[in-house]
């Protein structure tokens, strides 16, 4: 009597559509992770970029800014957004929000890509400044939002309040941010 090692037509194509069940109900799970963490990391660097700003501002007892910028040097002033990029300097020569070639350069974070867009409101839609005092030199509070593919229930949202302070809002039921005042997130 011969002994045949192997698998069967039947028990192949049995695993092929269990493989193939697992892969159809997995995959949409695993992109949906993956983007809630391309979120939550990009929106992260942005606050943490917002704590070195309020910090150093403090240390060093000057104005510190962080402000849209595409090409890791200079400021954007048309109101397109950080997503292209932003840096961090002290805003000492012009006090402006918008980097002179003589200010020192801290930190400089590439474009988020993927659909991201990363918008502030008014006063923070093209720079955030804090003054020495660790205090948002606006004067008054906004918020920053980071979308991807402009969808609402697929954004966060930091808050600035006018102590300089920054949080994440919270998610209401459908899963879009709510601002301090109840407003839901745009992400127009």
């Amino acid at each position: 009597m011969r002994k045949t090692h192997g698998f069967t037509v039947i028990e192949l194509m049995i695993t092929l559509a269990l493989a193939a069940v697992i892969l159809t109900l997995g995959v949409p799970a695993f992109q949906g992770l993956m983007e809630r963490n391309q979120l939550a990391s990009n929106i992260n660097s942005f606050i943490s970029s917002l704590a070195l700003a309020r910090s150093e501002a403090v240390k060093r007892k000057q104005i510190i800014a962080v402000c849209a910028s595409s090409d890791g040097a200079t400021c954007k002033n048309d109101n397109s957004g950080y997503e292209s990029g932003w840096i961090v300097f002290v805003d000492s020569v012009s006090v402006n929000g918008v980097r002179d070639n003589d200010e020192e350069l801290l930190w400089v974070h590439e474009a988020l890509g993927n659909n991201m867009t990363l918008r502030g409101t008014v006063p923070y839609n093209n720079n955030v400044r804090y003054l020495p005092s660790g205090r948002s030199g606006a004067g008054i509070g906004g918020n920053v939002r980071l979308c991807k593919d402009n969808a609402v229930n697929k954004a966060r949202m930091i808050i600035v309040n006018t102590a300089g302070r920054v949080r994440l809002a919270k998610h209401n039921a459908s899963g879009v941010p709510v601002g301090p005042s109840g407003a839901l997130a745009s992400c127009v």
